[in-house]
């Protein structure tokens, strides 16, 4: 039993065992890795930045809507304006979409039919587009199964429909990433076999590496996603393609170092399990500190807070995997397999001598400062050239896809930050449904909207982008105007007929009239007095008549006419009782009348004298009102009028609740502006404009009612413009830490600090030419000017892995030199150019798969990398030769020494001999020709 353990471990069976079962245990818990992707891909900002503000704020927003993704549902005649019967159709599309509002969780539905006010953002200039916007709950699934539910139920005979938001075009961008991440993969795969087939001709060596790389890529991938996804850790959508970068040039280097080696020693006869074992041990060194370095360069990048840069700290685990497999699982087939390894090829392949990296150093001793002027020219012309701003937009590396396109057609018929709007959020301790608050709120949009790079901003007071002419002083005052007018007129009309008035009531025909009714009166009296003296005779002379009796004819006759007159007496008497009693009432009613018409005189004058008080006052009342016509006539023209005034029937009215409804949330007391920006999300202009827009918003309110209300901004250029300036922040630091920590290690490999940085120097200048140059290239190619911001990330990993595996080769040949430094240049830079050939193979080999992606990042990162690696290994051998013989040569020169003294006491500057430089000029010329 023992020996057979001990063959098992002679035969490093166990180790072949452990990584059967890492490799199994990896496959079964691997989870989806699309579905990280999609859900975990995108950069997780920290809990205190406004995107995530802002998301908890809409959680709770509005009626009903908490928890729901905002969807713009386009509606587009690509021939011209829409036609009543396409408007017709579009109507019936949304009649029929809100009867089915349940099944596909549509909590509110937003269109120019019901909501009038809005009809300038839902509606095109041109009157080509509408737009139909719903409120989709978060229950009904990821936006990618909604888009599609969504997009077959609007679809509309005779127009394009399209169902776009910004967070639909972020997944279809991680669904764009995930369509080819399979594809690289396989290709970079395949190619890492054809090449290292190629390199030994063979067809088994390639097997083992394909092995060695697929079992640690799948060994670091599955902890990478189940971190992920059980401990959410971070993640980035390019992580499954920069883990194979990584690992798999690491690998297909150290099996190149690995299998030339023992080719070598197998082929001089030496059994397979030593070879493999003396090959480790001559490897082994060499292997660690590249592991080493690599490890500890990218495994400090657990220690940043943005998740994308964190997520490239699991390329530190994968290096260490990778190192490990190298020299524990390749050594279990080389030591089983021997020399059927290289399989067919039965003979040593002959090893020419390459001369390219020895003349290339003998340039650089035979004249190194033209050497390194002529290099540091191109490096700086490339390096320090023209420079653009990298791209924080993810949707312009996705092919035709219907969200993408639907948000292309906002932005030609509306206007280009139509598809990613800015919500400003304004949390207050008082309700927003008076005139002080909103008088606030209507100021801060005016002024939002005058900002540079604004073109449009919506508000509960201007729920259409544009101000509603009722609700503002200026209007209110034309009507007051108006009414003003007219009460003016009236006053003068009144002021007229007053003193009409006045005039016609005269004190001196009053007083006639007095006097004439006062004689009637005594006239009325005395004829009373009469009537009654006249009564009496006629009475006496009536009992007369009476009393005479029988006579003579005479007699008979004047009793006859007596009695004649008496009836006519008694008439008379009769009547002139009638008149008596009616002079004594006309007496007395004359005597009334005459009170009467005294009195009336008595209040005549004082009527006339507050007629005349009456219509001072009114003069003087219509001379004010005058004055503050012509005030309110200035007013109206001014500033001031444009201010806004909502009386309390104008705030419960039907439209302004309906306001109330989109632009604030159940208690009233949290508001949202809509803010839309003249250009798309760009990193030049959007992080400025954000900023401004922030100061000026603060500004605003500083001082009002509002001053104590929390502002947060959320939309899609805040969160590119959170993600331009964490990356911009933290990607200077991750180059200083990891080239820091691999220039440091470099110093302690090759225990020379002068040199490292003759080195290292070299490299950065190689990877700025290569940066360069690339953008010029994809600039042509493409017409693109300006890369994704995740391409300095991505291509940091395989320039990272060139320098350390280089330079290590570089340094290690240094250290183990026994000679001084002019006799080692050549020779060592020759013989390390030896390698480099081979190197420069696997490197670009190692990249090409990366171009199987129909991906404009992934092309430029292989571009950047190939670029690289063929100036760097044209660079370091003469940056190494020409620095490395200046270090030398000029501190061998004897500084000149200056004396201003005068007279034949004065010493000479100390200067070297002739014989001095004949010798240094000697030896310069003997360590050139070693």
């Amino acid at each position: 039993m023992q020996e057979r353990i001990r063959k098992f471990h002679h035969n490093r069976i166990f180790a072949l065992v452990f990584w059967l079962v890492v490799v199994f245990a990896a496959i079964v818990t691997l989870p989806n890795v699309n579905t990280i992707i999609q859900y975990d891909g995108q950069p997780q900002l920290a809990n205190t930045s406004q995107p995530i503000k802002a998301t908890q704020i809409k959680n709770h927003w509005g009626r009903n809507l908490d928890g729901t993704y905002t969807v713009n549902a386009v509606f587009n005649n690509p021939t011209g304006k829409l036609t009543n019967k396409q408007q017709a159709a579009i109507n019936k599309t949304t009649s029929a979409l809100q009867k089915k509002a349940s099944y596909y969780g549509i909590q509110k539905i937003t269109t120019i039919t019901n909501t009038p006010t809005s009809k300038p953002q839902l509606l095109s200039k041109d009157q080509s587009t509408e737009i139909v916007q719903l409120a989709v709950s978060h229950n009904q699934g990821p936006v990618r199964s909604i888009a599609s539910q969504l997009n077959g139920q609007i679809a509309t005979a005779g127009l394009d429909t399209y169902v776009t938001s910004p967070e639909i075009v972020n997944d279809a961008a991680n669904q764009h990433i995930s369509s080819f991440t399979l594809i690289v993969i396989l290709m970079t795969l395949l190619i890492a076999l054809v090449a290292m087939g190629i390199l030994f001709a063979s067809v088994i060596a390639p097997i083992i590496t394909f092995l060695a790389i697929l079992i640690s890529y799948i060994s670091t991938l599955s902890l990478a996603t189940n971190l992920a996804y059980h401990w959410n850790f971070a993640y980035s959508e390019y992580t499954p393609i920069f883990l194979l970068l990584g690992i798999s040039l690491f690998t297909l280097l150290t099996s190149f170092w690995f299998f030339r080696e023992l080719r070598n020693r197998i082929d001089d006869g030496v059994e397979s399990q030593a070879a493999t074992t003396q090959v480790i041990h001559s490897l082994g060194y060499r292997v660690l500190i590249s592991t080493l370095s690599l490890t500890l360069a990218f495994g400090s990048l657990v220690f940043f807070n943005f998740s994308t840069i964190r997520a490239y700290s699991l390329l530190g685990i994968g290096f260490a995997i990778t190192g490990i497999a190298s020299v524990t699982l390749i050594p279990v087939f080389s030591g089983m397999l021997g020399h059927s390894l290289f399989w067919p090829k039965k003979t040593r392949p002959e090893l020419k001598d390459r001369k390219l990296w020895f003349h290339l150093a003998k340039f650089g001793l035979w004249q190194p400062w033209i050497a390194v002027l002529v290099v540091l020219y191109f490096a700086g012309a490339f390096t320090f050239g023209s420079r653009q701003p990298l791209s924080y937009n993810n949707a312009q590396d996705i092919p035709n896809n219907q969200a993408v396109q639907g948000a292309r057609i906002l932005s030609a018929h509306f206007g280009q930050g139509k598809s990613t709007p800015v919500t400003l959020y304004i949390q207050n301790k008082q309700r927003f449904d008076n005139q002080n608050q909103l008088y606030q709120l209507d100021n801060l949009t005016k002024k939002l909207r005058a900002q540079p790079g604004v073109a449009a901003v919506t508000s509960v007071t201007q729920p259409g982008g544009q101000p509603i002419t009722q609700y503002y002083v200026a209007n209110q005052l034309s009507s007051l105007d108006t009414n003003l007018s007219g009460v003016i007129g009236q006053l003068k009309s009144v002021q007229k007929s007053l003193k009409s008035d006045r005039s016609d009531l005269k004190q001196k025909d009053l007083t006639t009239e007095v006097k004439r009714v006062n004689k009637l009166a005594t006239t009325a009296t005395r004829l009373s007095g009469e009537s009654s003296s006249l009564q009496s005779a006629i009475q006496a002379a009536q009992s007369t008549s009476t009393a005479s009796g029988n006579a003579s004819k005479k007699a008979a006759r004047y009793v006859k006419q007596l009695n004649q007159v008496n009836s006519q007496l008694n008439t008379a008497l009769s009547q002139l009782n009638t008149l008596t009693n009616t002079i004594s009432t006309t007496s007395s009613e004359a005597g009334t009348v005459s009170t009467n018409l005294s009195t009336y005189e008595t209040g005549i004058k004082a009527v006339n004298a507050s007629l005349k008080q009456t219509r001072k006052q009114v003069q003087k009342l219509n001379t004010s009102l005058t004055q503050m016509y012509t005030y309110l006539g200035g007013l109206q023209t001014s500033e001031a009028a444009k201010s806004l005034y909502l009386t309390p029937t104008q705030i419960a009215s039907g439209d302004f609740q309906q306001a109330l409804v989109n632009f604030t949330d159940t208690k009233v007391k949290t508001t949202a502006l809509t803010i839309t920006l003249k250009r798309e999300p760009n990193a030049k202009t959007t992080a400025k404009t954000l900023a401004n827009l922030k100061r000026v918003a603060t500004s605003q309110l500083r001082g009002t009612s509002l001053k104590d209300a929390d502002l947060t901004f959320s939309g899609q250029p805040v969160v590119m413009a959170t993600i331009q300036r964490q990356y911009q922040h933290d990607l200077v630091r991750v180059l200083l830490l990891v080239f820091g920590l691999t220039f440091l290690l470099l110093i302690l490999f090759s225990r020379s600090v002068l040199q490292s940085t003759y080195w290292f120097l070299t490299f950065l200048a190689s990877a700025g030419i290569g940066y360069q140059l690339t953008h010029v290239l994809m600039q042509w190619l493409t017409g693109n000017d300006t890369f994704n911001w995740q391409v300095p990330l991505l291509a940091f990993v395989p320039v990272t892995v060139l320098a350390v595996v280089e330079l290590t080769q570089l340094a290690l040949s240094y250290r183990l030199n026994q000679t001084g430094l002019l006799d080692w240049l050549l020779p060592g830079i020759a013989e390390a150019g030896q390698t480099m050939r081979h190197s420069l193979f696997i490197i670009i080999a190692g990249v090409l798969g990366l171009l199987a992606a129909s991906s404009q990042v992934l092309t430029a990162v292989a571009l950047i990398t190939i670029i690289t690696a063929v100036v760097f290994n044209l660079a370091l051998p003469v940056m190494a030769a020409s620095f490395g013989k200046l270090s030398v040569i000029i501190p061998a020169q004897k500084p000149y020494h200056f004396h201003f003294g005068r007279g034949p006491k004065a010493k000479r500057s100390a200067r070297p001999t002739r014989q001095e430089v004949r010798q240094q000029r000697e030896t310069n010329h003997d360590s050139d020709e070693n």
